[in-house]
C-alpha cells in the first residue's frame, strides 16, 4: 500500500509542473488508464526487486525502485502532454524535488504533532486518502510559488537547456541517490532525524529556487535582447523618417516660393493642391529637440489619415540629454499605442495629448488618450491584446520603462473612466552625475 501511496504523491507533484503545457488529444483517455497501468507496473517492479534470489540490499532495492518510478512517471507525462523529453526531464525532476520536500516537511510535522487527520476512520482507503490529502496544501503553495511561474519555452537555446539538464540530474542525485545513504535507522536520536529532514527540505527548496531563477533570468535576458533589437530597428527607422521629413520640408519650401512668385501661372486646381501641401510644411514641429520634431511631424501625418488630433505642449529641449534613438523609442511607442487605442473611437474622442515638463532636474512626459474596453495589468504594465509574437507586441512598454529606469526615473500607467494616462519621469544627466 505504501508504494501505491508514494506513486500517487509523486503523480500529484509531477502534475504541478506539467499542467501549464498543452495536452495531447484525448487527454483523459490517455492519462487515466496510463496512470493505472504505471501504478501497477511500479508495484510489480517493487515486488520483483524484493525476491531473495536477486540478493539486493534494501537501500539498493529502493534506489532501483525510485529510479524506475521516476522513469515511468516521466514517460507518462511525456505521452500525455505536448512536451519534449528534455523539458519533461526538467519538469519531472522539479516534481520529484517537490515531493521530497513535502515528504520531509510532513515527517517533521508528524514528529512533533503526532498522527495527522486522525479523525479519519481506519482502513486501506482512509489511509490512502489521508496521505493524499496531506499533500494538497503543500502542492498548492509550491504551484503558486514556483510551478506557475516557471517558463521553459527557451529550451531552444543550447546554453539554457544545458544548464537545466545539469540541474535536473543534480536534483535526481540529491533526491534519490544521496538520500539512500542517510535513511538507515529507526533508532536515531530525534535531533538527528530533525536535522536530516531540515537538510533535505533545504536542498529541495534550493533546487526548486535555482530552477525558478534560471527560468526568470532567461526570460529577462530574452526580453533585453528583444528590446535591444527594437532599439536598433528604431534607430534605422529614425534615419529613414529624417530623410523623408527633410525631403518634404524642402519640397514644400520650394512650393511656397513658387506660389509667392506671381510670375508663375498656377491654375485653381493646382492652387488647391499646393495649398494642401503647404499645410504639411506648416505642421512641422519646432519643439527644441530635432528627433522629437521629426517624430511628431511623422505621426501627425499618419494621424490625419484617421482624423486623430495630436497636440504637443512643452519644451522638447529638456530631453536633449537623451540619445536620439531613446527619444524616438519613448515617443514612438507611446504615440503608436495611443493612436491604436483611439483609432476605433468616435471622432470626438480621437485625441492624443503630449506634454513635456521640466522642474529642476526632473523631466516628465505625459501622454493622454481615450480608450475603450477592459485593460489587464501585469507588473504595472498593460498586457497586450495581440497574440502574434512576431510583432513583439507588449515589448514597447518594457522598452520605455527600461529607458526611464536607465535615467533614474520610472514609468507609470493609469487607466480609469475611459482615459489612459502614461507618465514617464526622467532625471537629467547633470543631476545624475552630481549624485
Amino acid at each position: 500500500m505504501g508504494i501505491i501511496i508514494t506513486f500517487f504523491q509523486n503523480l500529484m507533484c509531477f502534475a504541478l509542473f506539467f499542467c501549464g503545457y498543452p495536452r495531447r488529444t484525448h487527454f483523459m483517455a490517455r492519462f487515466l488508464p496510463l496512470s493505472a497501468l504505471c501504478a501497477w507496473l511500479v508495484y510489480s517492479i517493487h515486488e520483483l526487486l524484493q525476491l531473495p534470489l536477486l540478493g539486493l540490499s534494501s537501500q539498493l532495492i529502493m534506489l532501483l525502485y525510485f529510479l524506475t518510478e521516476f522513469a515511468t512517471l516521466l514517460a507518462l507525462f511525456r505521452f500525455c502532454f505536448q512536451v519534449g523529453w528534455e523539458q519533461a526531464l526538467y519538469n519531472a525532476s522539479a516534481g520529484r524535488a517537490a515531493q521530497h520536500l513535502i515528504y520531509s516537511a510532513l515527517k517533521l510535522i508528524q514528529l512533533k504533532t503526532g498522527y495527522l487527520l486522525s479523525w479519519l476512520p481506519s482502513g486501506t482507503l482512509s489511509t490512502f486518502l489521508r496521505n493524499i490529502l496531506l499533500y494538497v496544501p503543500f502542492c498548492v503553495v509550491i504551484y503558486f510559488c514556483f510551478a506557475r511561474k516557471m517558463d521553459t519555452s527557451y529550451y531552444g537555446k543550447s546554453n539554457f537547456h544545458r544548464k537545466m539538464n545539469m540541474l535536473s540530474v543534480i536534483i535526481l542525485f540529491v533526491c534519490m541517490v544521496i538520500t539512500r545513504f542517510v535513511r538507515s535507522s529507526d533508532g536515531w536520536d530525534v535531533n538527528v532525524i530533525i536535522s536530516q529532514n531540515l537538510y533535505a527540505i533545504t536542498c529541495c527548496f534550493l533546487c526548486l529556487f535555482m530552477q525558478f531563477e534560471l527560468c526568470r533570468l532567461e526570460k529577462l535576458s530574452e526580453e533585453i535582447e528583444t528590446i535591444r533589437g527594437l532599439w536598433q530597428a528604431d534607430s534605422k527607422q529614425l534615419a529613414e523618417r529624417k530623410d523623408t521629413i527633410e525631403l518634404i520640408n524642402m519640397k514644400c519650401h520650394d512650393i511656397r516660393h513658387r506660389l509667392e512668385d506671381c510670375r508663375l501661372p498656377v491654375s485653381a486646381s493646382e492652387g488647391d493642391e499646393l495649398a494642401s501641401l503647404i499645410r504639411i510644411y506648416d505642421q512641422f514641429y519646432h519643439t527644441g529637440n530635432q528627433t522629437l520634431d521629426v517624430l511628431l511631424t511623422d505621426r501627425t501625418l499618419l494621424c490625419e489619415k484617421d482624423h486623430i488630433q495630436l497636440s504637443f505642449t512643452g519644451n522638447g529641449g529638456s530631453l536633449n540629454f537623451l540619445a536620439e534613438t531613446e527619444v524616438y523609442s519613448l515617443f514612438g511607442n507611446a504615440l503608436g499605442n495611443a493612436a491604436e487605442a483611439v483609432r476605433t473611437l468616435e471622432e470626438a474622442k480621437r485625441q492624443i495629448s503630449v506634454i513635456v515638463r521640466s522642474a529642476g532636474d526632473i523631466v516628465s512626459i505625459n501622454v493622454t488618450n481615450y480608450y475603450q474596453g477592459e485593460l489587464c495589468f501585469e507588473d504595472g504594465l498593460p498586457v497586450t491584446t495581440h497574440s502574434d509574437p512576431q510583432q513583439f507586441h507588449g515589448y514597447g512598454m518594457k522598452s520605455m520603462r527600461a529607458i526611464a529606469q536607465k535615467y533614474g526615473g520610472e514609468l507609470t500607467v493609469k487607466a480609469e473612466d475611459g482615459v489612459f494616462r502614461l507618465t514617464i519621469w526622467l532625471v537629467s544627466a547633470e543631476a545624475r552625475q552630481a549624485q
